[in-house]
């Protein structure tokens, strides 16, 4: 199947499949997500082209589920992978498995030159600006607090989840898991948001690629919504 954009409905659950991505992710005409997508990037940050990819569509009443497999070869940074994406008026589960090919070792995080892969997730500034967000730490601890504009210098560092409230009534939960995540807000293009990624330093040597090896990464959203949303 071809790899190029397609509308995704599950109740009301909604976006656009690009690329082996989502973009403009919404529920109930909220918008949630401006992207959510598996990204390599070399060591300047900038985003790797990968080749033509592989893609199965299945939808169903009130449940879609994608397939994609494709491979990137970006400044010795080496790598098959594929993602697998869950919808459904419950929830939204976006997994990516990734490998080194031809056992050449690297580093998840960093590649081989300071490249880095791994889940991206951008938030649109209205969704999380001044807004209450609940997070949690891979060591155990929560707190909560209201974030600034995404030009402030925001960092949250060490994440597991994270809930947010992007409109009345609708709470949106996102679980990480396969890595250690932060969030930063950006500005570019005259654009302002959110990004919350894999951590560009990480003090722990379990996110190695190296022949053979397969390193999954996770995030899992839940919604919760009053009635009238349904």
């Amino acid at each position: 199947m071809s790899s190029s954009n397609r509308q995704l409905q599950a109740g009301p659950l909604s976006a656009e499949l690009a690329d082996g991505g989502l973009r403009r992710v919404r529920y109930g005409g909220v918008e949630i997500l401006r992207s959510l997508a598996f990204v390599v990037r070399d060591e300047q940050a900038d985003r790797c082209v990968h080749g033509n990819g592989e893609l199965s569509l299945r939808e169903e009443s009130g449940r879609f589920e994608v397939s994609y497999e494709t491979a990137v070869d970006c400044e010795g940074l080496d790598l098959a992978w594929r993602v697998r994406i869950v919808g459904s008026a419950r929830g939204l589960d976006f997994t990516a498995w990734a490998r080194a090919r031809g056992g050449v070792e690297g580093d998840f995080q960093h590649g081989l030159h300071g490249g880095r892969a791994g889940l991206e997730m951008v938030y649109p500034r209205n969704a999380l600006a001044g807004r209450s967000v609940h997070v949690e730490h891979v060591d155990g601890s929560a707190e909560s607090t209201v974030l600034p504009e995404p030009d402030a210098m925001l960092r949250l560092s060490q994440l597991s989840s994270l809930t947010h409230e992007p409109a009345p009534g609708l709470q949106v939960g996102c679980r990480l898991e396969g890595s250690e995540f932060e969030m930063v807000g950006q500005r570019w293009g005259g654009k302002a948001f959110f990004r919350l990624h894999p951590r560009a330093l990480s003090p722990s040597h379990s996110y190695l690629l190296t022949r053979g090896r397969t390193l999954v990464q996770m995030a899992r959203f839940s919604f919760s919504v009053p009635g009238s949303m349904q």
